[in-house]
């Protein structure tokens, strides 16, 4: 009989600690050849093509959003979402199968996204609509020896666990050992989830902690401080939060790289969370660059795209592509190969170690174990 959870009954299934295990043990498994990961496929629709009653009723749902409707948006940009000149609904599949945990899965996962400039950065904001500022976000979990459905999880926090456990674990195995000083950027949900993972594998000293909205960086500075017992300071520029730091952190919805090349220093490992956030010439400084998977094939698209009504139309997984053609994939280790030993993390303790957590294939095992859990 299919299992169906809350997202309440996920969050509480698992701490962090096991959610950085269970992604060790996928990525362990898929640099082996035991488990498969599709590409991501993006079916985009946008709103200005809808039929007018459908686009009617879209567009009062946006201009009826409360500013102060998201507890992680500010007000400013929920409004420059809503004055957006393109709204573009957007649904997300991707699938998987994991013999270790004998399950196969499929994510779905749809809102609608907006570009909107912030702080001379340009940034998606993904607006949800559905009643109680919810985004729809769904695994169907399979079994591998029926066919049969076993779970219907809301994937939510699990996507956040998912980013950030892979992102804990390039800091577990490619960070120094006495790497204690994190700089991170962003203070929405998936920068929580990435501090938590990472102070999950490391005794953490410090965190400085910037994003663009004074009120976020210091309300998540607040919160982590008496979640995590550490001491966490929100301060007021990017390259004030690499000071000192021998761990950077990234997780923003910029379309911009969100760091320069001389903020770095020797002995810095950077834990980068989306390609487009990359700064693609501070490769040559980094002589140890991980990616968390390569793409597929030969080709350099995480994305297919399909937009109703257009061919070569622009859309976030197009941008991704576009920036995965200027990456030499082919020099770069995947994390996989690390955790089976065909790779090092590290040569030296001056050496700027680089992840990329371009792509997961942990979501399967994290499901799964959710869904032990629950039972």
């Amino acid at each position: 009989m299919a299992l169906i959870l809350t997202n309440r009954e996920v969050a509480q299934a698992m701490d962090a600690a096991e959610y950085v295990d269970a992604m060790e043990e996928a990525f362990r498994a898929y640099g082996a050849g035991a488990a498969v990961n599709s590409l991501r496929a993006d079916a985009c629709l946008p709103v200005d093509r809808y039929t007018p009653e459908v686009r009617g009723r879209v567009q009062r749902l946006i201009e009826d959003l409360p500013l102060d409707a998201d507890p992680v948006y500010a007000p400013e940009t929920i409004a420059a979402a809503k004055r957006a000149g393109e709204v573009v609904y957007r649904l997300k599949t991707i699938s998987g199968g994991y013999p270790q945990c004998g399950v196969a899965a499929v994510r779905i996962s749809t809102h609608f996204d907006t570009q909107t400039r912030l702080d001379d950065t340009l940034r998606r904001v993904k607006l949800p609509l559905a009643p109680g500022w919810q985004f729809m976000s769904m695994v169907v979990l399979l079994s591998l020896e029926t066919g049969e459905v076993l779970g219907l999880i809301p994937d939510s926090h699990i996507q956040r666990m998912r980013v950030g456990g892979t992102t804990a674990l390039g800091v577990k195995h490619m960070a120094r050992e006495d790497a204690s000083r994190v700089a991170l950027l962003g203070s929405g949900a998936q920068a929580q989830a990435a501090l938590e993972c990472v102070a999950a594998v490391r005794k953490l000293e410090r965190v400085r902690i910037y994003s663009p909205t004074a009120s976020n960086r210091a309300r998540f500075a607040e919160s982590m401080r008496r979640k995590l017992h550490l001491d966490v300071i929100a301060v007021d520029s990017a390259e004030k939060a690499f000071e000192d730091a021998d761990i950077v952190l990234t997780a923003t919805s910029s379309y911009e790289p969100v760091y320069q090349p001389q903020w770095l220093r020797p002995g810095m490992h950077l834990g980068i969370g989306t390609l487009l956030e990359e700064e693609v010439e501070t490769f040559p400084l980094s002589r140890s660059i991980v990616v968390s998977l390569r793409p597929f094939g030969g080709s350099s698209d995480f994305v297919q795209n399909f937009v109703m009504g257009s061919r070569n139309e622009p859309t976030f997984g197009q941008l991704i592509n576009k920036q995965s053609s200027r990456f030499d994939w082919e020099s770069m280790v995947e994390l996989g190969d690390i955790l089976n030993g065909r790779a090092k993390s590290r040569e030296s303790p001056d050496e700027i170690t680089h992840h990329i957590n371009n792509n997961g294939c942990g979501g399967l095992a994290l499901v799964s174990w959710s869904l032990q859990s629950a039972r």
